[in-house]
């Protein structure tokens, strides 16, 4: 089976279980913390996709780093990856759940691009224009990118409005090559 199926119905049964358990907030907690763990801690990936070392000994150092940070149903969802030998998955299966959960909840991710960072005010009130637009609950991840020079691109979904200062100049740069000087004044 492809890897990505693999990771799909790992994450799926994973959220079926949660929400069958009304525990669906509390798992989507957990996912977090995990990817969290993985992204500040990349070294235990080798640790987790080496060949050498056994099921029981890698379930047994998951149940130690997160017994007490992770509720049991993830936990248990943990040794089973493990038992399966699916451990290098991990994080796939957790990003896998993320999406089913903000696809559930109908959640739409936006990225917003900025030459600078904004503040917490400013962020919030970018989200609320989003979510008003799009009549759904927004995530929204922020970008600083000094190429584009000043303003904004906000993108969600397959959706992106530019509204950059480098995209006007590029613009104004397409209409001065497009002017036709050769064209004579009529008398």
């Amino acid at each position: 089976m492809h890897q990505s199926h693999i990771n799909i119905r790992y994450a799926k049964s994973l959220f079926l279980l949660a929400e069958e358990k009304n525990q669906l907030n509390s798992v989507k907690q957990d996912i977090h913390t995990i990817l969290q763990w993985f992204e500040e801690n990349e070294d235990v990936n080798v640790l987790l996709e080496h060949p050498l070392i056994k099921a029981s000994k890698k379930a047994e150092i998951l149940t130690k780093l997160f017994k007490n940070k992770v509720t049991e149903y993830t936990l248990s969802f943990l040794s089973l990856i493990v038992k399966n030998k699916r451990e290098n998955h991990i994080k796939s299966i957790c990003n896998n759940f993320i999406s089913i959960y903000k696809k559930n909840k109908g959640i739409k991710t936006a990225v917003l691009t900025t030459s600078f960072d904004l503040t917490r005010t400013h962020k919030e009130k970018i989200k609320k224009s989003i979510e008003q637009t799009f009549k759904s609950p927004v995530e929204l991840n922020t970008k600083v990118d000094e190429s584009i020079i000043g303003g904004m691109i906000i993108q969600v979904d397959d959706k992106q409005l530019d509204l950059s200062v480098s995209r006007q100049i590029q613009e104004l740069r397409n209409q001065f090559v497009s002017i036709d000087f050769n064209t004579k004044k009529k008398k």
